[in-house]
């Protein structure tokens, strides 16, 4: 039965062109790097749309996710989001196009959204697997995708699930994709110990799936936090944002932090 609503489009034929001829191939994407007011300012001259959704880190996450996987991959790549909600920069890398499955549980988990239905009807391009990501799917065929990404999501997943979801990541990533994630990362200020912890076992992760050396990984580290703490030039989360993230809670509970988006890209395995 056709639908009543028309697929969802997010750029035109023009703004298509002019994506891929300024960031295919070209976009560089480093091993470990953070967010910046530059690359945002860039997102707002040439993705406007995917940079003033959210109010929040987001803004800067959806358009540097989307020019990364210009400058990594061809279009026609076989890609895979984890955790999407409504699939704004799926549809995006779909209508350049590549093939985007996206695996999202849609239960309303870490206050995300439950509009599954609606997301199939106005998305259909995208591929929806309504479902926790983890190394257990039986729908999706191992070693079968480019690149598997996620946006504002690895900070939220805790052990036992964070090792689910990357033995999820070394079994539908072929050998030589790439494994590329932003994460929220507070830098200074309440519960800033534990998301140390938590992001050095995120890039832990990381450096199994891309065999890297653990020296390696603890120089990368000590680096980008030396860079974040000097840099003029990080994009932090702001005050309109963090009152976002603060809902109802009373600021006590909740007291302004220094917040960023740290961006990991490793390839599978150590293909060069």
């Amino acid at each position: 039965m056709q639908s009543n609503h028309p697929e969802t489009t997010l750029l035109n034929e023009a703004q298509r062109a002019e994506l891929l001829q300024r960031y295919r191939g070209a976009f560089n994407v480093d091993d470990l790097a953070y967010g910046t007011v530059r690359d945002f300012c860039d997102s707002r001259d040439h993705l406007q749309f995917l940079s003033a959704i959210q109010g929040d880190l987001k803004d800067l996450q959806r358009p540097w996710t989307t020019k990364a996987i210009l400058g990594l991959l061809p279009p026609g790549s076989r890609l895979l989001e984890i955790g999407a909600g409504e699939p704004v920069v799926a549809q995006i890398l779909c209508e350049l196009g590549y093939a985007v499955t996206v695996v999202d549980p849609y239960d309303g988990s870490g206050r995300g959204p439950t509009a599954v239905a609606y997301y199939r009807e106005h998305y259909p391009s995208v591929q929806i697997v309504q479902d926790v990501f983890s190394d257990k799917l039986a729908d999706i065929e191992p070693n079968s995708y480019d690149c598997i990404y996620s946006i504002s999501v690895l900070e939220h997943v805790h052990e036992p699930g964070l090792g689910s979801l990357f033995g999820g990541i070394r079994r539908f990533l072929k050998p030589g994709g790439h494994t590329l994630h932003s994460i929220d990362h507070v830098l200074v200020g309440q519960d800033a110990e534990f998301h140390r912890q938590h992001l050095i076992e995120i890039l832990s992760y990381q450096a199994e799936l891309s065999e890297q050396p653990a020296r390696c990984l603890v120089r990368e580290y000590a680096d980008i936090m030396e860079r974040l703490h000097r840099d003029v030039e990080v994009y932090y989360l702001s005050a309109e944002g963090h009152n976002l993230w603060r809902g109802a809670t009373p600021y006590d509970d909740f007291p302004f932090r220094k917040v960023v988006s740290v961006n990991s890209c490793k390839k599978f395995g150590n293909t060069p």
